[in-house]
């Protein structure tokens, strides 16, 4: 039997065609707490764009996400924050969404 001992925070966002999540791991709950904290600080679009999922896992990497959760499987991943947080905003102007 695994042993869930790592913590995800995963956002994702969906504009037409492209899906892209940001995934940050940690064996610290309190490190994923920090996480959303920081995205919530830093987001630059209304957070009726993301969706927000933590789960635990066996693994740190995100391949073990979607080992657990299919629907993860054709997500673009991002490890940095402001990388995403950049597509994001530039993807929500080219589909108008603010």
């Amino acid at each position: 039997m695994f042993e869930y001992k790592y913590f995800h925070f995963v956002v994702i966002s969906k504009f037409y065609e492209r899906a892209v999540a940001y995934h940050h791991a940690s064996l610290n709950p309190d490190d994923v707490s920090l996480q959303w904290r920081s995205l919530n600080e830093r987001a630059r679009v209304p957070g009726s764009l993301y969706s927000i999922h933590m789960l635990k896992t066996a693994g740190s990497v995100f391949k073990a996400v979607q080992e657990r959760d299919p629907y993860f499987d054709n997500f673009e991943v991002f490890e940095d924050l402001d990388e995403f947080l950049d597509t994001v905003y530039h993807l929500a102007q080219q589909a108008n969404a603010i």
